[in-house]
């Protein structure tokens, strides 16, 4: 039954050792008040997927920056040999831990990523967009986790995609990742701006763009 709302009705471990499920643990803003289990939930945007998918050669490692409740990461450890996942919501991060296998290979780091190690805040518990003003919730630089051999890159955090990228610039260039990058132009055109100018002096050209997100390729 779609949307069917059975709030703890269902051991974690039920869902996280069935990665090929629809059914997730979620916090929506306006709908819950912490982790609800709801049945046939979606599919992780399998429509953005599969076109950042047709650029990727290699599958090895990947990031998935805004896991939120780790729709996508559920399907992108299966196609990658690792994922490393970043939330900064505490309650998608609850979430995320119900939804993905602890002993696979899925690392959530409970942080979010900027341009300099650093602090934000989230005005409500269920806000998916970070405040710039100091906080509770840790950022970091994804340059600063040093990772090696990433193929692809998800980028979904709701504003903050100008920072990501500033503090992502030496795992880009080191990676040369297909980079998948939600692009708000009308709503958040400085913010476009900055994260553009950051992919094409890195040598990147938009190759395809659905809905709001795009797809980035490093030119030959």
């Amino acid at each position: 039954m779609l949307n069917c709302y059975k709030p703890y009705t269902i051991e974690p471990s039920e869902i996280r050792n069935n990665i090929m499920s629809r059914d997730f643990w979620v916090a929506h803003n306006g709908q819950h008040t912490g982790p609800t289990f709801v049945e046939n939930a979606g599919d992780g945007q399998s429509e953005l997927r599969r076109e950042a998918y047709k650029h990727i050669n290699n599958w090895r490692g990947c990031v998935d920056a805004g896991a939120n409740v780790g729709m996508w990461t559920r399907n992108l450890m299966k196609d990658f040999e690792i994922v490393h996942c970043f939330e900064p919501n505490p309650i998608f991060a609850e979430c995320w831990k119900k939804n993905i296998p602890a002993d696979q290979n899925a690392i959530l780091h409970e942080v979010g990523l900027g341009d300099i190690e650093s602090t934000a805040t989230f005005h409500e518990p269920l806000h998916q967009m970070l405040d710039r003003t100091p906080g509770s919730i840790q950022i970091k630089t994804l340059d600063s986790f040093e990772l090696t051999n990433i193929d692809f890159i998800k980028i979904d955090v709701d504003g903050y995609e100008d920072l990501l990228m500033k503090g992502a610039v030496e795992t880009v260039t080191n990676n040369s990742p297909v980079i998948n990058i939600e692009m708000k132009r009308a709503k958040r055109p400085h913010v476009v701006r900055v994260a553009e100018d950051i992919l094409k002096k890195l040598g990147y050209k938009i190759k395809k763009r659905t809905k709001s997100d795009e797809v980035w390729l490093k030119s030959l």
